[in-house]
């Protein structure tokens, strides 16, 4: 078997569990940082608190509910009712007065009754307890159900997080590999236009062979500039991420781009590069994939709640019972006595009967919902099937790229010595010399950018198989 190929073997044969077995404790700590400070995230984990107690709050209104209210009115005109007492007790009063030849019976005035009660009170305790009611039941099953929704949004957030995190900081490992690149580089460049600067002035060589070398030592400095500024911008992206001061110094782990250290993560080791081993997608592993993926948890969430709200259309014929009960004091005067005291209880049915089929309708939209949350579902499904299969390929991919790069990186440099003592005895031309210098610095940079590209995709393995444990 083939050398590759049986490094390749070693690759999908181990399995994702190993994917980061020997998690670089440096970035794990800045894993386990981010999680704890991430401000997006503490967003979500409040938006999670939230639906906690909303749950809490459907569930009280199970209970009895008392409210204690007092009023107290003044009122001056409006309406009034005329009660003519006078006339028509009066003249029976007359009648009797002078049959008895007394006055035990007075005349009487008229009285007009005012409608807004003048110096008036009521002052009451109000007990109401639900005994039926379909609605509080649907209420409480939603927000159960949002707990969990939200809850799903919170670890599918977290999960993105640590594969924003991982990729930051390897992209800053890279950056940084990048600037020792142009720095060796910077150093070669300026040699060589010492070196020429001598020929010049022991009339071994004319003055263009000083110019050419300025010239690359101007275009390596100006690729170093560009490099540090990357370096920087990396570096506050990463910091950004985890809620730190973007100048916040950044712990390095070399050995993760260093072409020149042999560093093992899980069990293969190629070309000196860590190479996490992805999972062997054997047939069968969808299922456990399925219940690692919060995003499924998330729209059998919504579908729950979907069924929900379709079993609440449908009780819409059912009526809602509830039961009452007042105590207080009431009347003119604002006082408390026995003339004054009160109790009042009893049941209140409510049975809608008729809305001009507008539950039909929300019961035939509800079973639409259910409809698409099922096809998003199927949908779901083929969208985590696609990131599986490209994810392996992309990594698999970065695996065989980054064995070439080594290759390529070894030649270079080997290249670039001899060119470098053939031009020093004055057996090869400058403009050799700079072609082999340039391309063992692009080699290099090439060879970390495929060292980055190999983490990264152990990054989306690790993301779409949901593999990293909280």
């Amino acid at each position: 078997m083939p050398k590759l190929t049986f490094l390749l073997f070693l690759v999908f044969a181990s399995g994702l569990q190993q994917l980061f077995a020997q998690q670089p404790p440096i970035l794990d700590t800045y894993i386990r940082l981010a999680l704890d400070s991430n401000l997006a995230l503490h967003q979500r984990n409040f938006d999670l608190q939230r639906a906690q107690y909303d749950l809490k709050r459907a569930q009280s209104l199970f209970y009895p509910q008392g409210t204690f209210s007092s009023q107290y009115t003044v009122a001056n005109g409006g309406r009034s009712q005329d009660i003519p007492v006078g006339d028509l007790l009066n003249g029976v009063y007359s009648s009797l007065n002078q049959l008895t030849g007394t006055n035990k019976f007075p005349q009487v005035a008229n009285q007009s009754i005012q409608f807004l009660p003048n110096d008036y009170h009521d002052t009451k305790m109000e007990i109401s307890l639900p005994i039926l009611n379909t609605d509080l039941q649907h209420n409480k099953e939603i927000n159960r159900e949002t707990i969990n929704a939200r809850q799903a949004d919170r670890d599918i957030y977290r999960r993105d997080l640590v594969r924003n995190v991982r990729i930051a900081y390897y992209q800053y490992l890279q950056a940084g590999k990048a600037v020792e690149v142009y720095s060796t580089a910077l150093g070669l460049v300026k040699e060589n236009r010492r070196v020429s600067q001598k020929f010049v002035e022991n009339h071994m060589a004319t003055r263009e062979i000083v110019l050419r070398a300025q010239s690359q030592v101007s275009q390596v400095e100006a690729s170093y500039i560009e490099a540090g500024n990357t370096r920087r911008n990396a570096a506050a992206y990463f910091n950004f991420l985890l809620n730190r001061p973007l100048e916040s110094e950044i712990l390095t782990d070399s050995s993760l781009m260093d072409p020149g250290a042999a560093t093992t993560t899980g069990t293969t080791t190629i070309a000196g590069a860590a190479a996490p081993a992805p999972e062997a997608f054997a047939p069968g592993n969808g299922e456990a994939l399925l219940a690692k993926r919060e995003e499924f948890n998330r729209i059998k969430s919504f579908q729950n709640i979907t069924a929900s709200n379709l079993k609440w259309n449908r009780s819409y014929l059912i009526p809602k019972l509830n039961a009452f009960y007042d105590i207080g004091f009431q009347g003119y005067g604002y006082r408390f006595n026995s003339a004054q005291f009160y109790q009042l209880g009893g049941i209140q049915l409510i049975w809608p009967l008729f809305k001009a089929n507008d539950n039909k309708y929300k019961i035939r939209q509800s079973e639409i919902d259910i409809a698409t949350l099922k096809e998003q579902y199927q949908q779901l499904t083929q969208q985590v099937s696609l990131e599986q299969t490209t994810s392996q390929n992309n990594y698999s991919s970065a695996l065989q790229t980054l064995h070439s790069l080594s290759d390529e990186v070894s030649s270079a440099r080997e290249a670039y010595r001899l060119a470098e003592r053939r031009y020093n005895e004055g057996q090869a031309l400058q403009i050799e010399l700079f072609d082999a210098r340039t391309q063992m610095t692009n080699a290099e940079i090439r060879y970390s950018l495929g060292r980055l590209s190999v983490l990264d995709r152990a990054a989306d393995l690790e993301r779409v198989n949901a593999s990293y444990k909280f």
